[in-house]
Order: structure tokens, then C-alpha cells, then sequence
């Protein structure tokens, strides 16, 4: 009787310690499963009008007539002209976490002419001169970019990259005096490598001020760019009002002495 109810005993302790020992597969299932998440890129595209105002000099040498051994090769200097006939401007940006490639893309064309004319009394006669000249521009930047400060409403961002700058320049001065016409079409390329910094203040949801500064060398002696921009966000992309400022200097025998390209543009960016 007495091993009866001994082993009673054990097999309802095994069977209540058992309820609380055996695994709960409820609770298991509804454990939660950690997942990796990652960002996508996130790219924009802007245009921008822009009439840039412009400062600066072009060495050149003008050809003497072959024919004439009086006549040698002359140094003379060119300001820039500025009747702009074509002008484009835009960008592309792409931007993953902390790591951002931005292209910067310009293009300009302007033309000018230059006429006079006098009479000369002792041989009756009227002496007319001019110069024409048109200048082309290519200005392209690229920059690798690494985000050091984001607050959420402010962002900095470490840049560094390479500026390309393309210019030529064709001068034809004619005069009813001379046999020929002399026409030159000085050209020249830099590259230059760039750093700086660019990023953003938010004033509230939608007003903000995008910047952005570099500073660099290479083919040039210096070059230099700054802009500051108003910007407002509309549900289909942004509008900016942007003051842009390019510098250049070239201290050599080379087409360009200094140049630079300053003035405010209107931007339209787009993202996807």
C-alpha cells in the first residue's frame, strides 16, 4: 500500500513539473525576427538660368603679315566679351548614408565687335578698323562627398574632386588699311583639384539654405568658387535663388591671366 502511494506522489509531481519545464512553442513563434535594413540611393537633378556677369583678361599675340618683315608678331590683352549668346547650367547629385557624387556642368558661349572709323583730311579719305571675338566655355566639377554633421536640420559635408575648364577664344581685327586680316583662336585646358565643403540650414519645413565652397589648384594657380542659395520645398521638387562666384588665376604666358564668372541664378531641383 505504502509503494502505491509513493508512486502516486512521483507521477503527479513528474507530470505538474513537466507543464512547466516543456518548451513553449507559442511564445517561441512569436519571438521577433531582426532585419538588416540598408538605404537606396537617392538622386536629384537641377537646372538653373543663370546671366552671369564677367571680369578678366586673355593674353594673346596677334600674327604679323608674312609678306611684310616690318610687320612681327604682336602681345596684346582682350577683355572678356559679354554678349552672352548661349548659356547652360545643371547638376546631378546622387547621395547612400553618409557618401554623396555630385557633377556640376556649364556652358557658355558670347560674342562682341568692336567698329570705329575716322577721315583723314590729307589723303580724303576714312580709315575704318574693328575686332570681332567669340568665346566658348566649359566648366565641369566632380566631387566625391562624406557627411560629418547631420542634425536632421543641418547637414556638413567634406568634398573633394576635380574642376575642368575649357576656353577658346576666336579675335578677327580688320581694317580697310590692311592686305590681310588677321584672325587668331587662342585655346587653352586646366584641370584642377578641388576641396571644400557643402551642405544645408533648415529655417522651417519647407524654407532652407543650401552652400557650398572649394578651393583648389593644378594647371591653374588658383581657383576658387562659393555660392549660397534660398531654397523652398514644393511637394514636386524644390526652387532655389542661388549667388554664385567662380575665380581662376593663371600667372603665365598661357591664353587666361585671371577670369572670373559671378552673379544670382533661379534653380529648379528635382529628386527620384
Amino acid at each position: 500500500m505504502q509503494k502505491i502511494i509513493m508512486g502516486t506522489l512521483l507521477t503527479c509531481t513528474l507530470a505538474i513539473s513537466g507543464k512547466d519545464i516543456a518548451p513553449n512553442t507559442e511564445e517561441v513563434a512569436m519571438a521577433p525576427v531582426l532585419e538588416e535594413k540598408t538605404s537606396s540611393w537617392e538622386h536629384s537633378i537641377s537646372i538653373y538660368g543663370w546671366l552671369p556677369s564677367f571680369d578678366g583678361t586673355f593674353n594673346y599675340t596677334i600674327p604679323g603679315d608674312p609678306n611684310d618683315p616690318n610687320d612681327s608678331d604682336k602681345e596684346g590683352e582682350s577683355s572678356i566679351a559679354d554678349t552672352i549668346d548661349m548659356v547652360f547650367m545643371g547638376s546631378y547629385e546622387a547621395r547612400k548614408d553618409k557618401w554623396s557624387f555630385l557633377a556640376d556642368a556649364i556652358y557658355l558661349k558670347m560674342s562682341d565687335a568692336q567698329n570705329v572709323s575716322w577721315d583723314v583730311p590729307l589723303v580724303n579719305k576714312t580709315v575704318t578698323a574693328g575686332s570681332e571675338q567669340e568665346f566658348t566655355a566649359w566648366l565641369v566639377s566632380a566631387y566625391g562627398g562624406y557627411n560629418v554633421l547631420d542634425t536632421g536640420s543641418a547637414s556638413l559635408d567634406i568634398i573633394g574632386g576635380l574642376r575642368y575648364l575649357s576656353l577658346s577664344l576666336d579675335i578677327s581685327v580688320y581694317s580697310n588699311l590692311l592686305n590681310n586680316t588677321p584672325t587668331i583662336s587662342p585655346s587653352i585646358e586646366l584641370y584642377d583639384g578641388v576641396v571644400g565643403m557643402r551642405g544645408h540650414v533648415d529655417l522651417s519645413k519647407n524654407w532652407y539654405v543650401p552652400y557650398m565652397f572649394d578651393i583648389g589648384a593644378g594647371d591653374s594657380d588658383l581657383t576658387w568658387q562659393g555660392q549660397a542659395s534660398i531654397g523652398y520645398r514644393f511637394g514636386w521638387g524644390d526652387v532655389l535663388a542661388t549667388y554664385r562666384y567662380i575665380h581662376y588665376e593663371k600667372d603665365d604666358s598661357r591664353l587666361i591671366k585671371d577670369f572670373d564668372m559671378y552673379g544670382p541664378k533661379i534653380g529648379l531641383v528635382f529628386h527620384f
